[in-house]
């Protein structure tokens, strides 16, 4: 066979599918990922549109004409098809990113829908019908390498039930059957769970490649005019401030990521998901940190010791230096590669955990405060990616502990700077204290054996602040209200002994700084929830948060927290499953709920049974004549009476009487006498015909051999 014929046989269309239901389900399938790749922005809604369209109209000309295809449509599809990789070639040389590939999934998709629709012209065949389906599972698979939320999952569970329902067309189709089978549905389904469930428990945490360009955007990137370069969200020219709580985001003062923190004012935060993050290794992702307290704020210090704004250039990727009151981390410390995806509007502060490196972000200028707040010089609009490579400087215990002693000796490599004047006035300033707060801080400090030197005990006179706080005060965000002058420590310690995480680390700094240990306040998120689905941490508005950072020599800048936990790594998604499984089978109210269930299976157990006993006698001694009739090979005509079926058993075998057919047929008689003659005989009678034909065996009419046991020659011998 030559080339061309082998051309030939392999486009050679195949019977004509005729299967209707097929044919909507898989452009149910196409429809449905081509609305998914609209919805994640790999498709604009003319592109989705037109291709929806076309598909319906391309199945619609391939059923009519099914039978005999028109010969010049493959030729025609054919240049279709080589024009559209031409210009995905094209397109993907001028925009895609080397290394990136999510600059060519936007085109990738726009050519699968290219793809399919052409094919929709051409689909006569059962298998062309097939191709569709699995087409349709490129593009939602192109839909799924950009989602970053769950979305997309209302699309998945459409096109699943499309597909499922193709393939029952489709084997409908090819066994000409009609029906679902139900049991094999079944049965495949709960082995896809099984596998599902295995692999789930199995799959290692996620962990992001270093070998590929970080994805970063811009949305709405109005450039920044307030005067303080930082803005509030999507408007440039807003200044940060602490918002009202009677705003749309019920942000308040609490982390209202300005140039100033208000402990004093009360407000709810919102459980809308603000930003998602996709990290190594989870950590506090800081914005902004504060250095001068006055009792009941916290503000960034302004002056000539502290180190100007830094305006760093050269475009995306920005190199950032090294805050000078931050020590550089070791080469050997491992890298987090963070993404941030905004899901609302937010202040144009960089988020990142550790010491950031790196800034991805498409703009002309970042802003560098003298603390080490990166700013953005364009508005953080909804939509807004960036990356951070961050280096990991967390400590151990152990090594905090060697750091603050004495005796205790760095690591090699570790630079034993300490901070300078300047920089200690900085992180130890105090307003005037209360003096029950410093006397309770010595206690505090005495108690862990640190009375004389609280600065070489750091890390355990910190355990025990936050053991003291966590022991004797409250957590809530409904605080009283300060009076007018009132320090907030003061208050938090001696007074109502209620706060949230402001009152609690701002009350756990002026501690420390009272016994000469340098802290300060940080602000920004906790990782929030793991999604296993997406590998993303959701950011949740309420998982704005304030905590602690002591330095330490070698170390640098230190997070504690007494109020929340960021685990080391990112979780398993089995074990998160499992966890919320957990979590969800704690809170369900088992015996309401197994009552609830008992009853249900009482009820379809007591229906089954009455649905499967019979009404009447009659009915009974029917249905176990038949049985009798089954079981030796002889079953009931659709037409045939009752009394005719009994002569035709009573014939099976020899110990009947011929002419009258003996018990069996005097039992359909009796039975046809009351349902159509209205003779109804005696309750002794009934029970023990009733009886007899419950017990009857018949010989193999089958021509097989007779059962063993033959009840019927005891239950004439009995009578």
């Amino acid at each position: 066979m030559t080339v061309w014929q082998r051309v030939v046989e392999a486009n050679r269309p195949g019977p004509p599918e005729h299967s209707i239901p097929f044919r909507v389900a898989s452009v149910a399938c196409v429809v449905t990922a081509l609305a998914a790749c609209l919805v994640e922005g790999e498709l604009s809604v003319p592109v989705a549109g037109i291709a929806a369209v076309a598909t319906v109209a391309g199945n619609l000309y391939s059923y009519r004409r099914r039978e005999a295809p028109w010969f010049g449509i493959k030729p025609i599809l054919a240049v279709c098809v080589i024009g559209g990789f031409t210009w995905f070639l094209v397109t993907a040389g001028h925009t895609a990113t080397p290394g990136d590939i999510a600059t060519v999934e936007a085109p990738l998709a726009v050519l699968f829908a290219w793809v399919l629709t052409t094919h929709a012209f051409d689909v006569p065949a059962r298998k062309d019908v097939t191709y569709t389906v699995a087409g349709s599972a490129a593009l939602m698979a192109v839909a799924a390498a950009q989602s970053v939320d769950l979305r997309l999952a209302g699309y998945v569970v459409i096109w699943a039930v499309a597909s499922i329902a193709a393939m029952v067309a489709m084997w409908q189709s090819m066994s000409g059957t009609r029906g679902v089978p139900w049991r094999s549905l079944g049965m495949a389904g709960a082995v896809v769970v099984v596998v599902a469930v295995v692999f789930i428990a199995v799959v290692p945490p996620p962990h992001v490649s270093a070998n590929l360009a970080f994805p970063s955007s811009a949305a709405g990137d109005s450039p920044v005019t307030s005067p303080n370069n930082l803005t509030d969200g999507s408007s440039g020219s807003l200044p940060a401030h602490a918002a009202p709580v009677t705003g749309p985001t019920r942000v308040g003062g609490y982390l209202g990521f300005a140039r100033s923190l208000d402990t004093g004012i009360r407000g709810t935060l919102s459980n809308r998901v603000v930003l998602r993050v996709r990290a190594d290794r989870p950590g506090y992702w800081v914005g902004q940190t504060y250095d001068t307290w006055n009792g009941q704020s916290w503000s960034q210090s302004a002056g000539p010791s502290v180190p100007r704004t830094h305006t760093l250039t050269g475009g995306s990727p920005f190199n950032v230096p090294t805050p000078p009151d931050q020590l550089a981390p070791l080469s050997a410390n491992a890298q987090d590669i963070e993404t941030f995806y905004l899901a609302e509007s937010g202040p144009n502060l960089i988020f990142h955990s550790g010491v950031a490196d790196r800034v991805y972000l498409p703009t002309s200028h970042l802003l560098l405060t003298g603390d080490g707040t990166i700013v953005s010089s364009v508005a953080m609009g909804k939509g807004t990616i960036y990356t951070v490579v961050a280096s990991d400087t967390r400590a151990t215990p152990a090594e905090l502990r060697s750091a603050a002693s004495p005796t205790g000796s760095l690591p090699p490599g570790l630079p034993a700077v300490p901070l300078s004047t300047d920089q200690q006035a900085r992180f130890l300033q105090l307003p005037a204290v209360d003096p029950r707060v410093a006397a309770l801080a010595h206690q505090l400090a005495a108690s862990v054996g640190a009375g004389s030197d609280p600065g070489a005990h750091a890390y355990d006179v910190i355990q025990a602040i936050e053991g003291w706080i966590g022991a004797h005060t409250k957590y809530s965000t409904s605080i009283p209200p300060l009076a007018p002058g009132q320090d907030s420590v003061t208050q938090f310690l001696f007074g109502n002994r209620v706060g949230f995480c402001e009152q609690i680390s701002t009350a756990t700094v002026v501690m420390l700084r009272s016994l000469g240990i340098p802290a300060r306040e940080a602000t920004g998120y906790v990782p929030g929830t793991f999604n296993p689905i997406t590998d993303l941490y959701d950011v949740y508005a309420s998982d704005a948060h304030a905590w602690v950072q002591v330095w330490f020599p070698g170390y640098g800048w230190q997070n504690f927290d007494p109020t929340a936990h960021v685990p080391l790594a990112n979780p398993t998604p089995g074990s998160v499953i499992a966890h919320d499984l957990s979590v969800t089978a704690h809170r369900v109210p088992w015996v309401p709920v197994g009552i609830v269930v008992l009853l249900g299976v009482a009820a379809i157990v007591w229906r089954r049974r009455r649905a499967a006993r019979p009404a009447t006698w009659g009915e009974r001694i029917a249905r176990d004549l038949e049985r009798a009739g089954d079981r030796a090979g002889v079953p009931r005509q659709p037409a045939e009476t009752l009394v005719a079926y009994a002569r035709r058993l009573a014939a099976l075998d020899p110990g009947e009487e011929p002419a009258t057919g003996g018990r069996i047929v005097a039992a359909a008689a009796m039975v046809e006498a009351a349902a159509y003659g209205g003779v109804e005989p005696g309750a002794d009678q009934i029970s023990e015909t009733v009886r007899y034909v419950a017990a009857l065996r018949l010989p193999d009419g089958s021509g097989g051999r007779r059962p063993a046991g033959n009840a019927h020659a005891a239950g004439r011998a009995s009578s």
